[in-house]
């Protein structure tokens, strides 16, 4: 049949005298010219929506990351339709490069991290920050007196551009001194770590959060610098992804979403199961700290997780100090993506959870 539609087009071109003939031939060439362009089309539509749902996700040591252990624990990333695993990783410097490098889909970051790695073009961006601060000391061996004894000496911080050396920089600025001239600084790799540093005089002070300070705040060590209270604003531990991971997969965004702000609800709304997912995934032994660092977080975890505007200028401000940036980069928008999180409370789903 195909044969002889041609055929008779042919033979009317050859003879000087296209024939009427000849519509239903270009009438069939357009019909599968158009076929031929829908299923473009749909196979096209058809790659857009098949989106990653399987989400390898990396943390650190913090008690901030107790939304994601509570979501894992609850299958409320596999409600969200998700399939989520957990990586422990030392350090957000590490983590930060995961993303880049599209190893890890999402994961935990703090805005430290972020700001340096868009400062040399690297593909990462703040999407939720369950916190604006932390509860974070510069604490001192018994032998440290004065602030001024420390110079010379050895601190410590997870890596070098971490979160945690984000904090000795602050802390020590409050004390008018420059950490990374008037310290050793060693990379010990995570928290406990440090703790453990200080314990044993390998080091002669330490910027520790709540859970690693609290042995040293019992026995009445000397707190240099309570962050805490001065006013201090940084993001620590936010939820993060690479620009091109977002923009290829909305949907999943926005599940994860939903999966970790339904935690962060369960977390403020229920102490004793804050509590066992605490002792259960940070393997604490001590029920009197789980319950000092359930009730801590359970306050300070944000219902919304937004992106503090007045946390990202105090990073930029810190590391434009420490070495020019472009214009450009000094927005801080550059450094967030408020769209995911602000398409779900304009859904309304946000407002649901919270009846």
């Amino acid at each position: 049949m195909p044969l002889l539609i041609v055929e008779k087009p042919l033979r009317a071109y050859a003879s000087g005298k296209p024939s009427e003939r000849m519509a239903p031939t270009y009438l069939r060439y357009g019909l599968l010219c158009l076929l031929a362009f829908m299923v473009t089309v749909l196979f096209a539509h058809s790659g857009l929506t098949q989106e990653t749902k399987r989400i390898r996700f990396a943390l650190t040591t913090p008690p901030h990351f107790l939304p994601i252990w509570v979501a894992k624990d609850l299958g409320l990333f596999s409600k969200h339709g998700l399939d989520v695993e957990v990586i422990f990783m030392r350090g957000g410097a590490l983590i930060t490069m995961g993303v880049i490098s599209g190893e890890l889909q999402l994961s935990g970051i703090g805005a430290e991290s972020v700001v340096a790695a868009r400062a040399e073009g690297g593909d990462v961006t703040l999407l939720a920050c369950p916190l604006d601060l932390d509860l974070v000391y510069l604490i001192s061996r018994p032998e440290i007196k004065t602030a001024a004894q420390l110079k010379g000496k050895a601190t410590a911080v997870t890596r070098l551009g971490s979160t945690t050396h984000f904090y000795l920089r602050s802390a020590f600025k409050h004390l008018g001194m420059d950490a990374d001239k008037d310290m050793t600084i060693l990379q010990l790799g995570a928290g406990p770590e440090i703790a453990i540093a200080l314990q044993q005089g390998q080091i002669a002070a330490a910027v520790l959060s709540y859970r690693n300070a609290l042995s040293f705040l019992e026995r009445g060590w000397p707190i240099l610098v309570n962050l805490t209270q001065t006013g201090f604003k940084y993001p620590p531990s936010c939820v993060a992804g690479s620009r091109a991971f977002i923009r290829k997969n909305p949907g999943t965004v926005d599940a994860f979403l939903k999966a970790y702000i339904e935690a962060i609800h369960m977390i403020k709304r229920d102490l004793n199961l804050t509590k066992r997912v605490y002792a259960k995934y940070y393997r604490e032994s001590d029920a009197a700290v789980t319950d000092k660092v359930a009730r801590a977080y359970a306050e300070l975890f944000k219902p919304i997780p937004n992106v503090p505007e007045e946390g990202i200028e105090v990073v930029v401000r810190d590391f434009a100090s420490r070495r020019p940036l472009q214009k450009d980069l000094l927005k801080t928008s550059l450094y967030k993506d408020d769209g995911p999180l602000e398409r779900i409370i304009k859904e309304g789903w946000v407002n649901q959870l919270q009846r």
